[in-house]
């Protein structure tokens, strides 16, 4: 299944492991990296369906595109609501 994703970003996304919550990063593309309750490092996922909301972080929004996308299509769609917007024949599986 192919997905059109509209990426506007002209900078990378870096996690900083030495950040703390509440830490004022460097740049706005600076995220401290995931901690649990007791202040170590989490798993990152990171998103590669490029639905998720909180994008680059993956939110679960995969399980979505599992259900409704079809095999031979490129779908597009709209984050905020997590609706397929349209669906095209995907002419490279042609």
């Amino acid at each position: 299944m192919a997905r059109d994703v509209r990426f506007t970003a002209t900078a990378p996304i870096k996690f900083d492991p030495n950040l703390k919550p509440g830490d004022v990063p460097p740049a706005p593309n600076v995220f401290p990296w995931p901690r649990d309750e007791q202040g170590n490092l989490k798993t990152l996922s990171i998103c590669a369906c490029g639905i998720s909301a909180k994008f680059p972080i993956c939110d679960g929004a995969h399980k979505v595109c599992r259900e409704a996308e079809e095999p031979g299509h490129v779908h597009v769609w709209d984050v905020a609501t997590r609706k397929v917007v349209r669906k095209t024949v995907d002419e490279k599986k042609a």
